[in-house]
């Protein structure tokens, strides 16, 4: 066992017995397989790049919204 876990070990056993859930669900949350985001948790991206090719959306923004941009 590493040297920082055996001091993690000290310090859990120290804990005040009103704190200990409040550890032990950071612990828990923190040991949990965290999910692979999807492809559609990106879909945003690029989403200033307009489908006619357009790179200067900053410059055109008014004339881009007028003719519907971003809407769906």
């Amino acid at each position: 066992m590493s040297e920082n876990r055996e001091k993690l070990h000290r310090l859990i056993d120290r804990l005040p017995e009103e704190q200990v859930e409040q550890v032990l669900s950071d612990v828990w949350s923190r040991t949990q397989p965290r999910p692979v985001p999807s492809e559609k948790a990106f879909a945003w991206i690029g989403a200033g790049v307009a489908k006619n090719g357009r790179t200067d959306n900053a410059t055109h923004v008014d004339e881009l919204l007028a003719e519907g941009f971003g809407r769906h």
